[in-house]
């Protein structure tokens, strides 16, 4: 079991979610889900995803599954 704290990458956090990356980085730009971005040189970026703000995602939107 993760802890609360712990950072996921996209792909993990698009597995918790059930998602396809691609629409977790969408949910990311959109500020849907909470993310923490961390620039690099030779890409756009990567980023990272709480455990807590997928558990707090999944929580508000469990109405509409």
């Amino acid at each position: 079991m993760a802890n609360r704290d712990d950072l996921l990458t996209v792909p993990e956090a698009a597995d918790r979610l059930r998602s396809h990356p691609e629409t977790v980085r969408k949910m990311l730009r959109r500020g849907d889900l909470a993310g923490i971005k961390y620039s690099s040189a030779n890409r756009g970026g990567t980023w990272k995803i709480r455990e807590s703000s997928i558990e707090r995602f999944l929580r508000r939107h469990e109405h509409a599954a």
